[in-house]
């Protein structure tokens, strides 16, 4: 195994233990512009969150990636979700049969997200696209 699948595997091992209470916001609202305030704000937590990525997949055949903000407690979780009208996650329910690397099968309707809580679309992407 190399060293960097070994690190991969010890990350998803500490969130799976540590930092189990995860909720999801689109990835393309958690860069450039956002990732330093998204960053400060993650601060006022200890521990701090852990991130990771997973792919969403609605039956319609829409995939979008979401970044998993990870806690150690609920009420971190709660406070985080609030504040930027985040998605709450569960692994074991919300993966595809569980796996650790398994997409997220949506049952809800996709629909284009801009903003989220204070956080929206970057201006890269807006003039761009996505």
């Amino acid at each position: 195994m190399t060293s960097a699948k070994s690190r991969e595997n010890t990350k998803r091992w500490n969130i799976r233990q540590n930092l189990p209470h995860q909720v999801a916001l689109p990835n393309d609202l958690c860069c450039m512009e956002n990732y330093d305030f998204l960053r400060r704000y993650c601060e006022r937590f200890e521990p701090r969150p852990s991130t990771q990525q997973v792919t969403a997949k609605w039956p319609n055949g829409k995939q979008e990636d979401y970044r998993l903000y990870c806690f150690a407690s609920r009420a971190d979780a709660d406070v985080f979700a609030a504040e930027f009208e985040g998605i709450h996650f569960d692994p074991a329910k919300d993966r595809e049969g569980g796996r650790v690397n398994g997409a997220w099968l949506r049952t809800d309707e996709w629909k284009l997200i801009e903003r989220c809580g204070p956080l929206q679309l970057p201006r890269f992407f807006l003039e761009y696209g996505r």
